[in-house]
């Protein structure tokens, strides 16, 4: 998939993904309907205890009444994928302190994959959540003299998503790809219409995609300005923003040594956010049917604040 052909399509069909991520409450004939609460206090700590009267709910000006509240845990699961290959000796060091780090600062019961890209994409530990087993697989992993296969990672965890959909296991959890990439030159088994799949997919499942690009020649200046124009960039920069994910261009990969751990921290706030969400049912004010109006969603608790989705995902 030549970069100067392709990668104009792969950005379009991005943007053009990146509307599904808005929720939509569609044209309704019951009285009744559901959405997801988060709330925390003025710390960052999700609030789990939330009384009916805590939410207030009204649509074209009017108060309906809050049928019931019941736990809506939607977990995050952590599949991390590293670049191994030819260019990350270097880095190998700054990658066991970064990873390290990004492990310490999860939750325990948080799942964790993970993955090295060269010279296949090849899983080291599989959904597991023992902190002792992931974290020697961390120092384990060594460098090859092979390209990577950053797509090609993508591509199987869309398919895994897309199994999941259709045997109607899907929803249940968020998925997060992390990638530590460097920007060797990588090598793909998959044809664009594939990849375009995968992406698309990436959205549909609402999984987010993060992505941290090192350059490890130091001083090279065109290894520097390379790390946002490489294949691996072109693919992640619009698919980390269509996702609602992050996307790191590092000059140094001695910046992974806290990097990591910051991202970390912005999984576990993710995962404790989502952890401890709650379904509110919902009678419409004055029998309405039909359209969704007007509609505004408050946390009446003093200190407290919250976020609103139909599906506990966002």
């Amino acid at each position: 998939m030549p970069i100067t052909r392709n990668v104009a399509r792969l950005v379009g069909v991005l943007l053009a993904c990146g509307a599904m991520l808005v929720p939509v409450i569609s044209a309704r004939q019951s009285s009744q309907f559901q959405f997801v609460v988060a709330a925390s206090d003025a710390s960052g700590s999700p609030v789990t205890d939330l009384k009916p009267d805590d939410v207030i709910y009204t649509e074209s000006g009017a108060r309906g009444k809050i049928v019931k509240l019941e736990p809506y845990p939607v977990p995050v699961k952590l599949t991390v994928a590293v670049d191994n290959g030819v260019d990350s000796r270097e880095a190998l060091g700054h990658y066991r302190t970064g990873l390290t780090g990004l492990v310490e600062a999860l939750p325990q019961d948080m799942e964790i994959t993970l993955i090295s890209t060269a010279p296949q994409p090849r899983t080291l530990v599989r959904a597991a959540t023992d902190r002792t087993r992931i974290l020697r697989a961390v120092t384990s992993f060594a460098p090859e003299d092979e390209r990577p296969r950053f797509t090609d990672v993508i591509v199987e965890f869309s398919k895994q998503l897309e199994r999941e959909v259709n045997a109607k296991k899907a929803f249940t959890y968020i998925p997060i790809l992390l990638m530590v990439s460097t920007t060797a030159n990588e090598v793909s088994d998959y044809q664009l219409p594939e990849v375009e799949k995968a992406l698309k997919m990436l959205v549909a499942r609402r999984a987010r995609l993060m992505v941290t690009m090192t350059s490890t020649k130091t001083g090279d200046i065109a290894a520097v300005a390379d790390i946002n124009t490489n294949r691996q960039a072109m693919i992640a920069i619009p698919a980390t923003k269509a996702t609602g994910g992050r996307y790191e261009a590092l000059a140094v990969s001695s910046r992974l040594a806290t990097l990591l751990p910051e991202m970390g921290q912005e999984i576990r706030a993710l995962h404790l956010k989502h952890g401890n969400q709650v379904r509110v049912t919902v009678e419409r004010p004055n029998g309405l049917t039909g359209p969704i109006q007007s509609l505004q969603v408050e946390i009446g608790r003093q200190g407290l604040k919250g976020s609103v989705s139909i599906d506990g995902l966002q």
